[in-house]
């Protein structure tokens, strides 16, 4: 690997991680955090369900906190769980 290469990829970790940081401060202490299993079991759902949905921009708003890291806050899951009632 190159100086420039080198410099580059600590260049585009910084911006990861002050991305992640911004996200972090975002987050109010008092959120409940849903890991996916978590979420698929308050929604009666599979896991591989939950990461089609994410894969397909179908399924509740979810926290990108880092590259493995997926956190649903509870209120806006049942938000969008109540959006798409039918009546």
């Amino acid at each position: 690997m190159t100086d420039i290469e080198l410099s580059e990829e600590i260049r585009a970790l910084r911006e990861t991680v002050d991305q992640m940081a911004e996200q972090l401060a975002r987050v109010e202490p008092n959120e409940k955090l849903m890991t996916t299993p978590e979420c698929a079991e308050f929604l009666g759902v599979g896991k591989d369900v939950m990461f089609e949905w994410r894969k397909n921009g179908e399924g509740p708003p979810y926290l990108h906190m880092t590259a493995r890291t997926i956190r649903y806050d509870r209120d806006d899951v049942l938000a969008w769980a109540r959006s798409h009632r039918v009546n």
